[in-house]
């Protein structure tokens, strides 16, 4: 795809590997192919991913050669998942704050990225899609006995710069991964140029990307577990503001 978005605050994979350490258990929930963990594999002792797709699941082991690496199929519920793990992530997916609390280690840290509501807002306007509530909220993690160390928001512009991306870009939308079914908005001529209208200029197609962060860590503290290093606390500077 060829397009631009405006900087954005944080970087994902950044976030994650501040708090991973060499002798991490590491949990992915709803890790697709498999590819945000296989990226961060060097940076923890075992990972398992865990996604509600077989396919993904089957497809996740097959590209995996890394001997600290496993997949299973399963669900935010973690059922599947009887191990204890230091650190849990999330990106894009849905997840139990009271279950990963369960399976998280005294000390152990839960990261985890959402698509925002008013993501993509253009769009969901042209296909007639109200704005849903917000996926997750500081209130989210209250009563799991997870500790919220910050909760970052942004809302940026975001520039698809040609018609081939675009209809790429659609195409992979689909409500197993997204909250909008991107391929209906390709399903005739008048429905593209209800998306198009409005939100085209000599840069491309525009919308907005719109995400939350949140970092949290198990109540339950362990003694001896290491302070993150210095430029978390920025993160949590930035929550408590």
């Amino acid at each position: 795809m060829s397009e631009a978005r405006q900087p954005v605050p944080w970087d994902y994979r950044e976030v994650v590997l501040r708090y991973l350490r060499l002798s991490d258990a590491v949990l992915d929930i709803g890790t697709g192919g498999g590819e945000r963990l296989r990226d961060l594999a060097g940076a923890f002792g075992s990972g398992l991913g865990i996604d509600v797709d077989p396919a993904m699941v089957r497809l996740a082991t097959e590209k995996s050669a890394m001997p600290n690496l496993s997949f299973r199929v399963g669900s935010d519920r973690l059922e599947s998942v009887p191990e204890m793990l230091d650190v849990i992530i999330s990106r894009h997916a849905p997840f139990d704050p009271v279950a990963v609390a369960a399976h998280l280690r005294p000390g152990g840290y839960f990261i985890t990225q959402q698509v925002g509501e008013r993501n993509m807002a253009c769009v969901k306007a042209a296909l007639g899609q109200p704005l849903g509530p917000p996926v997750i909220r500081r209130q989210s993690f209250a009563a799991s006995g997870l500790r919220l160390l910050a909760f970052l928001e942004y809302d940026v512009e975001y520039v698809v710069r040609d018609i081939e991306s675009l209809v790429f870009w659609l195409n992979a939308l689909d409500l197993d991964h997204a909250d909008l079914d991107g391929r209906s908005a390709l399903a005739s001529v008048v429905t593209l140029n209800q998306i198009l209208a409005g939100n085209v200029d000599n840069r491309g197609f525009v919308t907005n990307e719109h995400r939350y962060l949140a970092v949290t860590q198990n109540a339950h503290l362990e003694t001896g577990v290491p302070a993150p290093p210095g430029p978390v606390d920025m993160l949590r500077r930035q929550a408590n503001d």
